[in-house]
């Protein structure tokens, strides 16, 4: 009988030690979800900085040309002579929506913004895009590499850049380096078109 006794008491306490263990392994087995979750959420957010940096290291714009139709009156008459820029993506550049890029136009005198809508036309508040080239994965209001782009736009309609007249163009997409372009109208402007830059 003595001996049933002890048994009976081991048993007791060996149950009480299994709900314990059970306990802790329920505690470690939630704290490693918690971590596995936090870990996984972690990297994601890592890879989504990572490609963000990326793009905005990489993505370039290459302005090509830039000029003005209209100028053999000596001047650039604001709304009426119109301002074209001819650009393409660099190599390895992540493509670019139109509609994320802005286009700003600056003088000592004034300055403007201009922003893309799909089938705008040119004016000093919008630049219109004409596709010269076609790139291998061309869609229509996005820049991708292999496209060669026209954007087309006036100033505003107070203002005329006469000759010899410091001038920008910055053209400023969402991801990726802004695109300063710093030129001057040329001392004499007697041509219908004249061009500026390069």
């Amino acid at each position: 009988m003595v001996l049933r006794n002890n048994y009976q008491k081991k048993g007791a306490q060996g149950i009480g030690t299994l709900i314990i263990f059970i306990a802790l392994i329920l505690v470690a087995a939630v704290a490693a979800g918690v971590l596995i979750q936090t870990a996984s959420s972690l990297q994601s957010k890592s890879l989504d900085v990572g490609r963000q940096s990326q793009e905005k290291i990489t993505t370039d714009i290459e302005v090509m040309q830039v000029y003005a139709n209209g100028t053999a009156d000596g001047e650039i008459t604001g709304g009426a002579d119109m301002v074209s820029v001819i650009a393409r993506l660099g190599s390895g550049s992540s493509p670019i929506k139109l509609s994320d890029m802005l286009v700003k136009f600056d003088t000592a005198a004034a300055s403007q913004s201009l922003t893309y809508t799909l089938g705008s036309t040119p004016s000093s508040s919008n630049y219109a895009e004409t596709y010269i080239l076609n790139g291998s994965n061309h869609q229509v209001g996005y820049m991708v590499e292999g496209d060669l782009i026209r954007f087309d736009f006036f100033i505003i309609n107070t203002l005329n850049i006469s000759e010899s007249t410091g001038m920008a163009i910055r053209l400023i997409p969402k991801n990726g380096a802004v695109k300063p372009i710093e030129m001057s109208t040329p001392p004499a402007m007697v041509e219908g078109t004249t061009y500026f830059y390069p």
